[in-house]
């Protein structure tokens, strides 16, 4: 609640944009999208006051606002790998007609207002306070122990000052872990995986074109639309591309596909001009790739531009630096660990800068993703989830994707709750286990 003080403050000072209100909560969850949403709902089912800041005006993240779908992945070898939050999330998403759950593989296309709809209703009866248009603004305020004990957030221009006992970090960018050495770069400079502008293609042919992607080990890139694409890139057309994906995705009404085609690197995302000029490269790019479907195939002969994603999505930046980094032979063994808290069925899939390529490993069974990846080291009152797990860039490179993010947010959400009034760095991983088990989710492939 806004305490008196600072609504009168506010309202004598209306033009002052320093002029801060004031919030208190147990749980700060920051990153609304796949993992920020199953946190914050994770962490109010079991008992704690839950604040849920995002920077778009609904949840969602790259699903909503950048189109990025399916939904990946449900299944490994004919067998459920994520349960908990995120399946309960998918049937309800299909219960009212926005999704497809039966694909062997797995992977999940849905209807991006509804994913909107259902994860509103979900966080609202979990009782989540959700901020939205909501960002961290500039460093956490530090207690003398080393905690979080503020952050100050952002809503048009107008500041706020959030205190919480437990922070959970679910941005793509580590808006709280990239400050105070609490997270690094990934990837060193010049080679993280490069940036995507997602969009929607309608007027195509859906019963001749290959738009679902239904059993594991299937490569869902067109083959004969990359051959012209790669043609447009030969001729000075267009400078670079991946792909191309045109699948049912994040939309799968007839006649109409998802596209994750565009490519375009940035050596520093956090750098708005980079991004800036990044982004807008790959719009200027979306009207030659239409250009070249369209004469490329006959599914695509009438196809029309629908509607492009409102932000551009990169695959890789900033990671906590937790109690420990998952190495890239650690996954690939796929052995069980103590503090096992999720299951990565998707393929080890890394894009490659600098190029139109994409390396792809399809795994052999499940990696495991510990609860230590996604726990400060620096900070007692820290955690994080989705896009900020500590992996090696090959382990992450399966990690990445939406249902492994939702598993990890349910698992910090819990967690932040379990430990609340302690060091979140002491608690029983084992307990958090059993608790996320008990719960729904599927930690353990093997026995």
């Amino acid at each position: 609640m806004l305490d008196g003080a600072a609504s009168a403050g506010v309202a004598a000072g209306a033009d002052d944009h320093c002029a801060k209100s004031r919030l208190k909560t147990d749980v700060l969850v920051v990153g609304g999208g796949p993992a920020g949403i199953c946190a914050a709902i994770a962490a109010a089912r079991n008992g704690a006051n839950v604040t849920l800041a995002e920077s778009f005006g609904f949840p969602g993240g790259m699903a909503t606002a950048g189109l990025v779908g399916p939904i990946s992945k449900f299944n490994f070898g004919g067998r459920r790998v994520v349960g908990g939050i995120a399946w309960e999330f998918v049937e309800r998403l299909a219960a009212q007609g926005g999704a497809i759950t039966d694909l062997p593989k797995g992977n999940v296309p849905f209807e991006a207002e509804v994913y909107r709809r259902v994860a509103r209703e979900m966080l609202e009866e979990a009782g989540v306070r959700c901020l939205w248009q909501t960002q961290v603004c500039g460093a956490p305020e530090l207690a003398a122990d080393g905690s979080i004990r503020a952050v100050t957030l952002s809503t048009a221009g107008f500041l706020t000052r959030l205190e919480a006992n437990r922070f959970i970090d679910c941005t793509a960018s580590g808006a709280i872990v990239g400050h105070h050495n609490f997270g690094g770069f990934r990837s060193e400079k010049g080679k993280a995986q490069p940036l995507s502008l997602c969009f929607l293609l309608g007027g195509v042919d859906t019963e001749k074109a290959h738009v679902l992607v239904r059993n594991d080990n299937e490569r869902s890139a067109n083959p004969v639309l990359r051959a012209a694409l790669n043609e447009a890139v030969a001729a000075g057309r267009l400078q670079s591309f991946g792909g191309p994906w045109m699948v049912w995705g994040s939309t799968f009404r007839s006649g109409f596909v998802s596209v994750n085609a565009t490519r375009a690197e940035a050596a520093d995302v956090t750098d708005p001009l980079q991004i800036a000029e990044a982004t807008e490269r790959m719009r200027r790019d979306i009207p030659v790739i239409v250009d070249v479907v369209r004469k490329a195939d006959p599914a695509f002969r009438n196809a029309w531009l629908a509607q492009t994603a409102a932000t551009s999505g990169f695959r890789e930046c900033r990671e906590l630096t937790a109690l420990h980094r998952v190495t890239a032979a650690e996954f690939a063994s796929g052995e069980d660990v103590p503090d096992a808290i999720a299951l990565a069925a998707h393929p080890m899939d890394r894009h490659i800068a600098g190029s139109t390529g994409q390396s792809l490993t399809f795994l052999q069974h499940p990696g495991v993703i510990p609860l230590s990846s996604l726990i400060s080291a620096k900070c007692p009152n820290l955690l994080a989830a989705g896009g900020l797990v500590a992996a090696e860039p090959a382990a992450f490179a399966s990690m990445r994707v939406q249902a492994q993010c939702m598993a990890m947010g349910q698992a910090v959400g819990t967690s932040a709750t379990f430990s609340l009034g302690g060091d979140v760095r002491r608690i029983d991983f084992a307990a958090v286990r059993r608790l996320c088990e008990n719960q729904g989710a599927i930690t353990k492939w093997k026995g």
